[in-house]
């Protein structure tokens, strides 16, 4: 999710403490900064490259020790701006709204690292109306009473459940159509970037690995990519490579393709997660010789024209 909807989030949450939102209550605005604060790791893109930040964007920054301290100094901060506002509630509602990042990055599909390691439930979008509004009828619907409250939640925890009953179904359409035709090994189920009702889907078969989108209201598989899986003794070696570690790190679902040219062997690796505008977002490309030994590896962010080398041996 963008910063702005975090905060949004984060000024609904200051409301179970039974107080206004308002710009000069200190438990609203520490909720909504501490919501908004663990993107703060974007500052490494000022001092590495894209590679770097995409290693470690929503990792600690996102880690429960790292949202106490956030929120910690955020309280001493407001205690400064805001004479008298220093307090364990302060503390607790900020704490709050920064847990609240976490949480909701853990449910979409890039996930985040609460604890030790990230994880992902892939269940909401990047940007989810629902959520948003039910954010908006907390913070505009004046003083609530428990029953109101005790309302939303159950809203929220139906509304996911029913997000992860749609996921399922996804899950099994998908499966079952693809298993008709190929020799299927597993399917990834993602939301989809742009639409509620619509998942995204990486299929991994003997053979192939297949890329498409799946509408539950119509039934619809569209498939978008199909990439087949050559056989190579290469492929050991991009697992091998720094480039290929951290690909395997930063992305579960990777195709390979292995090409051969006259002087080398270029190995190049795509993300097959997100798919935007006619092309996926994240490549690799590994150099060999003909030998079968590295010369050199790129990581291509975003778009294909972007170049950052990476460090072999």
């Amino acid at each position: 999710m963008d910063p702005i909807t975090h905060g949004v989030i984060g000024l609904a949450i200051s409301t179970f403490s039974g107080t206004t939102p308002s710009l000069d209550n200190p438990v609203a605005i520490g909720a909504a900064i501490g919501a908004m604060i663990p993107d703060s790791d974007v500052v490494i893109r000022l001092f590495s490259d894209e590679m770097t930040y995409l290693k470690h964007h929503r990792g600690w920054s996102h880690s429960l020790p790292a949202l106490a301290i956030f929120s910690g100094l955020i309280t001493l901060g407001l205690s400064v701006l805001m004479p008298g506002s220093l307090s364990f509630e302060v503390f607790f509602w900020t704490l709050m709204g920064a847990i609240s990042h976490t949480i909701f990055d853990i449910l979409n599909s890039y996930g985040a690292m609460l604890f030790k390691k990230k994880h992902k439930l892939n269940l909401l979008t990047l940007y989810d109306p629902f959520i948003t509004l039910l954010a908006i009828y907390l913070i505009f619907s004046g003083e609530k009473s428990l029953m109101q409250y005790a309302s939303v939640v159950m809203l929220f925890a139906v509304y996911l459940a029913m997000r992860w009953k749609m996921k399922q179904r996804a899950h099994h359409h998908v499966a079952t159509a693809i298993a008709r035709q190929y020799d299927f090994k597993r399917v990834t189920i993602l939301p989809s970037l742009k639409a509620f009702y619509k998942w995204d889907f990486v299929a991994d078969t003997k053979s192939h690995h297949i890329v498409g989108k799946y509408n539950l209201f119509t039934r619809r598989l569209q498939v978008i990519a199909k990439y087949y899986k050559k056989d190579s003794r290469h492929l050991g070696t991009f697992d091998q490579s720094n480039l290929g570690r951290y690909f395997r790190r930063f992305s579960p679902n990777i195709h390979l393709e292995v090409v051969e040219h006259d002087n080398h062997i270029e190995l190049k690796a795509i993300d097959l997660r997100y798919y935007m505008k006619n092309s996926f977002l994240h490549h690799g490309t590994l150099y060999l010789d003909r030998n079968g030994e590295i010369v050199e590896s790129y990581f291509h962010p975003y778009k294909q024209n972007k170049w950052i080398p990476v460090l072999e041996g």
